[in-house]
């Protein structure tokens, strides 16, 4: 692992909650086909609610801090979720057991197109108008057809450009990872001085080992960051796996090295220091050899001579 901070030449970096705070807000619902805002929000946060992703918990606080009686979010049965897609629920209007169901589906659009529902061009652009402002937006559909759009927004770690200036004094090349929409991510990337280049936007979590294999064969060295159970195959692909303390404890069992808190620059901090114990250990070795070679030959002549 020291080995590999030395050679290390590429990072990967995933956006939410290691270079961005991961702490997502909802900033406001759109409703379609004749829902209202406040319904759209109460049935995604129910089905968002069984869900461990940041987005799931910001639209299920959402929901419940928008309920007038502050009272449990509706019941939801026959969850289930994809990786990097989304998830669906049968959801109970008026408590559970009463007959009265919606089966909604959350999630991005290719999400919904798996579950048989294609939203239409009106409401594609209304999609591309919420992303191109900056937000991470995700469908919302309601018994077969899309009922609304949620927009969130986070936000960038105080500290994150100045780690990432660091990073590039080291001769690493930071790379933003990301499963968001492409205007999220460049405004993330311009915001901590990545090139637009060096942007993956869209990617599914199998991407994120797809995207470190390609960084491998360009003869890259490749560390990889993130602290979320998606990241956990990237991890565990990369030279060298860094997980954010403040992760999973899949992304922290599948990475080489953890670092204790959130913050990026610290992330950098166990670089410096590693390079530099390497170097010790290096120096330590040197004198110790040159040592030898110089000291046992001399004892030997000194022995022989008496």
């Amino acid at each position: 692992m020291l080995e590999d901070t030395r050679t290390v030449d590429a990072i990967l970096l995933d956006k939410t909650g290691t270079v961005t705070s991961g702490k997502l807000a909802v900033g406001h619902t759109l409703a379609l086909n004749g829902h209202s805002p406040a319904d759209v929000l109460s049935l995604a946060g129910a089905v968002e609610a069984a869900s461990e992703h940041p987005i799931a918990h910001a639209i299920a606080a959402a929901a419940k801090s928008a309920m007038p009686d502050a009272g449990p979010l509706l019941a939801v049965k026959d969850f289930s979720s994809a990786p990097g897609g989304g998830v669906r629920g049968m959801v109970a209007l008026n408590g559970a057991g009463n007959g009265t169901e919606r089966t909604v589906v959350a999630g991005r659009t290719g999400w919904l197109e798996l579950n048989g529902i294609f939203p239409d061009d009106a409401q594609r652009r209304a999609l591309a108008t919420e992303e191109a402002g900056g937000a991470t937006a995700i469908w919302v559909a309601v018994d077969g057809e899309p009922a609304g759009i949620v927009s969130l927004r986070d936000t960038v770690k105080p500290g994150s450009a100045a780690a990432i200036a660091k990073l590039k004094e080291l001769g690493i090349r930071p790379l933003l990872l990301t499963g968001d929409n492409a205007a999220v991510a460049a405004q993330v990337a311009t915001a901590v001085g990545i090139s637009p280049e060096d942007v993956f936007a869209g990617v599914l979590p199998e991407g994120k080992v797809d995207a470190v294999r390609m960084l491998q064969a360009q003869g890259s060295t490749v560390a990889m960051a993130g602290d979320g159970v998606n990241d956990a195959a990237a991890l565990a692909q990369a030279d060298l796996g860094i997980a954010m303390g403040s992760g999973t404890d899949v992304a922290i069992e599948a990475s080489d090295l953890t670092v204790m808190g959130s913050d990026l620059g610290q992330l950098v901090q166990a670089i410096e220091l590693s390079r530099k114990t390497l170097a010790t250990i290096k120096t330590n070795l040197f004198w110790a050899f040159f040592y030898n070679a110089i000291g046992i030959p001399v004892a030997a002549l000194v022995c022989s001579t008496r």
